[in-house]
């Protein structure tokens, strides 16, 4: 085995310790119920109302009581990206007793019909970035101090590549819609599309270890079930320690979406395996 591909492994061996500790610290918090910036296109401000003169049906997962079914929701945003170009981020942040514990970013930008991928993963002790054009992976990735590039040939066809991993996971979009009781709003405009904005109104307590003293979310779904943004922010409280999540989940662009090569491609085509 080549040390670049010994390297490699480790790393990705790193990025999966970072993940399994990022979900120990929010299982610390949370039940098992409720327990991977580019150049976008602004979409404007979602908190405003859209102007539009009728009201948005309700979409299939939701009714005018609030959301119903958060697993219809996740589907169809799961089948949206993978069907069309997007730029997606999502971030957590976990805070115990005022002081951050845990921070994590996750970017991805793709393109089906150019066969380009570009995924960033930054948190406190490491950054990664992947670019995957054709049938090549294009590595970058930095830990203690220590930066590695390097290329090798993709596992998997790009077509299996180019949707998001795990959005009905805890930590990103599941994790948003699953927590409690939201209610409908206003209609607002994302990625030039109508949506419909829900609040929440209360947190499933049930899948919560201690009390919640303070909870805040916004979904906005479009006519298809589509999420274009979510986030929400957890306060909770228990054996006198108080613990705050906040998760963002933001499709900044879907349709046509233009992937570049990154600044440190040709260093690292040129490192091979």
């Amino acid at each position: 085995m080549g040390e670049q591909t010994r390297r490699r492994r480790c790393s990705e061996d790193r990025t999966g310790r970072t993940r399994r500790r990022f979900l120990t610290a929010t299982s610390v918090a949370f039940a098992a119920g409720l327990a991977g910036c580019q150049d976008t296109t602004d979409a404007g401000d979602p908190d405003t109302n859209d102007g539009a003169s009728s009201s948005l049906e309700p979409p299939t997962g939701t009714s005018e009581d609030g959301i119903d079914d958060p697993t219809a929701l996740v589907d169809a945003t799961q089948e949206a990206l993978s069907a069309n170009d997007y730029a997606l981020e999502q971030e957590l942040v976990n805070a115990v007793d005022g002081e951050e514990s845990l921070a994590v970013t996750q970017r991805r930008r793709s393109s089906l019909e150019d066969e380009r991928r570009l995924f960033v993963f930054d948190a406190q002790s490491e950054t990664n970035r992947r670019y995957i054009e054709g049938d090549t992976v294009y590595s970058r990735w930095t830990s203690d101090g220590e930066t590695t590039v390097g290329s090798s040939e993709a596992r998997r066809a790009f077509a299996e590549t180019h949707p998001p991993e795990l959005l009905g996971g805890s930590e990103s979009l599941g994790g948003i819609v699953e927590t409690g009781t939201y209610t409908p709003g206003e209609t607002a405009r994302r990625n030039d599309r109508r949506v419909l904005r829900f609040d929440l109104e209360s947190a499933d307590e049930s899948a919560v270890s201690g009390t919640v003293t303070e909870a805040t979310g916004t979904v906005f779904v479009d006519a298809d079930s589509v999420v274009h943004d979510a986030s929400r922010s957890l306060t909770v409280e228990e054996d006198g320690v108080t613990t705050t999540v906040e998760q963002s989940f933001v499709v900044h662009e879907l349709g046509a979406v233009d992937v570049q090569r990154p600044d440190w491609f040709e260093a690292a085509r040129n490192a091979g395996d």
